[in-house]
C-alpha cells in the first residue's frame, strides 16, 4: 500500500522541549486514520506538520513519495485539506467562503457554483448556503469548515479535533460525514480527538501519541501500577501480561475483550466478573463500560448486545488474553 505521508527522524522543540519525537513513522494512503492523545499529546503538533503550516526542528516529510524541502507547488497544495480546531470563517455568505477557498486554490470561476453546492451538499448545509456565515451555530461552523476544505477535492483531509465542544447531535452528524467521506477510495482522512473509543470506532486505524511519541498501545482500558512476574498490580486487580519489563503502564485493546454472561473455560489467562454500567453507541458499535474493580471499555456489535441480553446494572464477565497487554 503505498503512503500518504513519510515522516523520518522528525523532531519538533518548543522552548528547548521536545513536544513531538517521531523516529520513522508511515501513514498510509486512501485509509481512515485517527489521531489518539490525551491534549498535549502532540497530535496538533503533528497534524500542522502534515498540513504543511509548520516545518519540523530536523527531519523531513514525504508526501506522496515526494520529499518536501521547501513550500508546497500550489499542485500539491491542492491535494491537502485542513480544519483546524476553531476554524474561522470570513464576513459573508457560508457560499462567499467557499468561493474564495476554490479561488484561491485557482479553481476556474465556471466550475465553483457547482463544487460549492456539491460540498455543501455532502456536510447537509445546502439550506445554509446564503446565510451569513458569523451568525452559524458551532456545529454548522464545523461542518461549513469542512465543505470549504473539500470543495476542491483534496485526496488527503486533516481534522484538529473535529468533535470539540459540540453538543451530541452535531457529534453524530460530523461522525456520519467522516465515514461518507472515507468511504470515497480514493480518499486520506486523518483526523484527531482524545475521545479514544470515538477513534477506534470511526477510524481504519489509529496512531497514539504519548507526551509526542507514537506508542503501540491503544490508549484504552488505560491502567496505572506496577509490574512483577508477569502480573501488573494496578492496586484493585491484578493483570497476567507476557512481559517481565518494568512497567509503570498497561493499556488492553476493548476489540481483544470477550464479554460473556458466565466465566468462559478457556486458555486466557484474564477473568474477571463486574457490573456493566454504561452501554453507548458509536459508529455502529456498541461501547460498554464494566467495573471490575477498574473500569474496563470493550466494543461489541449489536448482535451481541442482543444474544447476551445486557443492560445496566447486570453482572457480567470479561476475559482476555496475556498477549492482548500492551506494556508502556
Amino acid at each position: 500500500m503505498s503512503s500518504a505521508y513519510q515522516l523520518d527522524n522528525i523532531k519538533v522543540f518548543y522552548q528547548q522541549t521536545c513536544s513531538l519525537d517521531l523516529p520513522q513513522l508511515t501513514i498510509p494512503h486512501q485509509q481512515c486514520i485517527a489521531l489518539l492523545g490525551d491534549n498535549g499529546a502532540g497530535k496538533s503538533t503533528l497534524l500542522n506538520l502534515l498540513a504543511f503550516l509548520n516545518r519540523p526542528s530536523q527531519g523531513q516529510i514525504q508526501l506522496s513519495g515526494q520529499t518536501i524541502k521547501s513550500d508546497l507547488s500550489r499542485q500539491q497544495r491542492r491535494t491537502i485539506g485542513y480544519v483546524n480546531q476553531q476554524p474561522f470563517l470570513l464576513t459573508g455568505t457560508v457560499s462567499d467562503n467557499i468561493d474564495l477557498a476554490l479561488k484561491l486554490q485557482g479553481v476556474p470561476t465556471a466550475e465553483r457554483p457547482q463544487r460549492i453546492a456539491d460540498a455543501l451538499d455532502r456536510v447537509n448545509l445546502s439550506h445554509l448556503a446564503k446565510q451569513t456565515a458569523t451568525t452559524l451555530s458551532g456545529g454548522e461552523l464545523k461542518r461549513a469548515a469542512i465543505a470549504r476544505a473539500i470543495a476542491h477535492d483534496p485526496a488527503i483531509l486533516l481534522l484538529d479535533e473535529p468533535f470539540s465542544h459540540l453538543d451530541q447531535s452535531h457529534i453524530r452528524q460530523l461522525e456520519t460525514i467522516i465515514e461518507q467521506l472515507a468511504a470515497q477510495k480514493d480518499k486520506t482522512i486523518i483526523f484527531s480527538t482524545h475521545d479514544r473509543l470515538q477513534g477506534a470506532a470511526l477510524a481504519d486505524t489509529t496512531i497514539n501519541l504519548i507526551k509526542g511519541k507514537v506508542t503501540k498501545s491503544p490508549l484504552l482500558n488505560v491502567f496505572h501500577g506496577h509490574l512483577d512476574q508477569h502480573l501488573f498490580d494496578t492496586g484493585n486487580i491484578k493483570i497476567h501480561t507476557t512481559s517481565q519489563q518494568r512497567a509503570s503502564h498497561i493499556a488492553i485493546d476493548p476489540h481483544e475483550i470477550i464479554i460473556s454472561n458466565d466465566v468462559l473455560a478457556s486458555s486466557m489467562r484474564n477473568h474477571f466478573t463486574g457490573r456493566l454500567i454504561a452501554i453507548a453507541e458509536e459508529a455502529g458499535t456498541i461501547h460498554l463500560t464494566i467495573d471490575c474493580g477498574e473500569r474496563f471499555f470493550a466494543i461489541i456489535s449489536p448482535d451481541a448486545l442482543e444474544d447476551l441480553g445486557l443492560s445496566i446494572g447486570k453482572p457480567i464477565c470479561l476475559s482476555f488474553k496475556s498477549t492482548a497487554v500492551s506494556i508502556f
